[in-house]
């Protein structure tokens, strides 16, 4: 298992990733992002559209301010859209939710 908020924190520094939700649906939408991270207070509406992408996504267990602060950000995220994940172990959550999708 990966320490997300390390992995979350190498792949801003190392890759490219954007912050928001909506920023996350348009990336999604384009096929940009590789996988897209929310936070457990996202709102519901914005969750039922990211999970209709076609583009893993991974429920964060913590809130926004908790997502932020893994960022490095001093503001609530709500979601994240990885792009490029840089040196980053961020892509081994894609097992993790693949994992509990075949169980």
């Amino acid at each position: 298992m990966i320490n997300i908020d390390r992995a979350l924190r190498s792949s801003i520094r190392t890759g490219k990733v954007v912050l928001g939700s909506n920023r996350s649906l348009e990336h999604g939408i384009r096929g940009d992002a590789k996988l897209i991270i929310y936070a457990s207070d996202c709102p519901e509406h914005v969750r039922q559209k990211l999970r209709n992408l076609e583009v893993p996504v991974y429920a964060y267990q913590s809130s926004g301010r908790d997502l932020g602060a893994a960022c490095g950000k001093p503001f609530p995220v709500a979601a994240l859209a990885v792009i490029e994940p840089g040196d980053s172990e961020i892509m081994a959550l894609l097992r993790e939710i693949r994992g509990v999708v075949n169980e």
